[in-house]
């Protein structure tokens, strides 16, 4: 170890959970370590190197370990930062990294602070021959990364110094997807199998890892990791497109099929539908884009379209009424259920530059979609509500609507229309599922 670099003697842990207990037992074997756990049931008979103490004394030591779930790191900062001396070391042991870092740099700028994730746990530590740690540096910091990247290597751990950005873009599949998949697994309840394959088996492997996880692990990781809703998104379409391949005996045509859809062309509701022939293998299916639930119905009814795709609910938007009250109206069925994510972007004139737009159009589902989005960065613009997102678009490109107005639309109307992207992903909810129902004749 290099001379710059200092020797610890005494530690301190906050949060005494499962990962905690395996941190403190090595931490031991190198100095002091203090422990607060505000949770006395936790605390078990004092060992060899360790001490249960109170907060004020656990702060006080030469380095800061915080072993707390991720969505209790900024409140505890935020509430006890000034009892941490200039002279301590703060690092954050949480499985994402980029709020974590801006969170200390925000309430401890004095104090040195960086991040580090053990690639392992209490599950896997005695049989992971790698243990590896990621140590992310701050950007107040940078150096110290290089100090703890030492320390960590005589204390015979492997590193890798990765900024938080790369790091959370990395784990959000190679942690969080295996997270997901254990935890379905658990939900299932899989069974034991009198023909145990060695897949089966490696299965079980994925959910008995994750079976001590508590869900507030799980959904701390995923709910803190920026990119985690991308891993999300390609998932759900990745298993849409799989599960196909068993739901083709759903529709039978002999000749050329055509779908109905709710939406003009570059609608999310055209490119659900193209989706929809997609995963059914109807390779001589064609779209009719009908702009509105009325003219889909209709269209239904005189043999016009032989099945009709129509979006019924979004968690945040809620029940897409013009759908809702058609099927009490007409004489049709429901005939399949087909959930389509929904990536909603802020589009505008390629020939304008206005910052702020005279009024905002949409459908009234998409303006519902991104309400807290709009009253943060355009607090008082009008809101008008079209027939159809890619009506907006159309219109705004066509000069239907004021030069400087903007429209909320799919990023294909990009394209379509000539229109620039100003903003994307601007829905309130990052994992923004449209429900859709196919319907077909009585």
């Amino acid at each position: 170890m290099s001379e710059q670099t200092r020797k610890y003697r005494s530690f301190s842990l906050i949060g005494y959970g499962r990962f905690g207990k395996l941190w403190a037992d090595i931490l031991s074997g190198h100095g002091r370590v203090f422990v607060y756990e505000k949770d006395p049931v936790n605390i078990p008979g004092t060992a060899a190197n360790i001490q249960f103490t109170d907060l004020y004394t656990a702060l006080k030591q030469e380095v800061i370990f915080l072993c707390i779930p991720i969505s209790a790191i900024e409140p505890f900062l935020r509430d006890h930062a000034s009892r941490i001396p200039e002279n301590a070391t703060v690092i954050e042991m949480a499985s994402v990294k980029s709020l974590p870092g801006t969170w200390m740099d925000r309430h401890i700028p004095g104090i040195r602070h960086l991040g580090v994730h053990p690639l392992f746990g209490p599950d896997s530590y005695d049989n992971n021959q790698a243990r590896l740690m990621v140590i992310t540096p701050s950007e107040q910091y940078p150096g110290l990364s290089a100090e703890w990247d030492e320390i960590l290597t005589s204390w015979r751990f492997h590193t890798k110094i990765l900024s938080p950005e790369v790091h959370d873009k990395s784990i959000a599949y190679s942690q969080g997807i295996t997270h997901f998949i254990g935890n379905v697994l658990k939900n299932m309840g899989l069974p034991e199998s009198a023909t145990p394959t060695r897949g089966y088996n490696m299965l079980r492997d994925v959910e008995r890892f994750c079976s001590n996880d508590t869900s507030q692990l799980f959904r701390d990781m995923l709910l803190y990791n920026p990119h985690s809703m991308d891993m999300f998104r390609l998932f759900l379409k990745a298993s849409h497109e799989v599960s196909a391949c068993i739901r083709r005996e759903n529709v039978q045509y002999t000749g050329p099929m055509t779908l109905g859809v709710m939406g003009e062309e570059g609608s999310f509701s055209h490119e659900a539908g193209k989706t929809w022939l997609k995963n059914k293998h109807i390779h001589k299916g064609k779209i009719s884009c009908l702009t509105t639930a009325e003219k889909v119905y209709d269209a239904l009814r005189f043999g016009l379209v032989q099945t009709g795709l129509l979006p019924v609910q979004n968690a945040v938007g809620g029940m897409v009424i013009e759908t809702v009250e058609g099927l009490a109206r007409y004489n049709c069925k429901i005939s399949g259920f087909f959930p389509f994510p929904v990536v909603q972007c802020l589009l505008g004139r390629r020939d304008v530059k206005a910052e702020k737009p005279r009024a905002l159009h949409s459908h009234p589902q998409a303006l519902r979609q991104c309400r807290d989005y709009l009253a943060k960065h355009y607090p008082g613009i009008p809101l008008v509500e079209e027939e159809d997102t890619a009506v907006a678009a159309r219109k705004l490109a066509a000069g239907e609507l004021p030069r400087d107005a903007m429209v909320i639309a799919s990023e294909v109307c990009v394209e379509r229309y000539q229109l620039k992207l100003i903003d994307k992903n601007i829905q309130d909810l990052a994992y923004n599922v449209t429900d859709f129902i196919t319907v077909v004749n009585n």
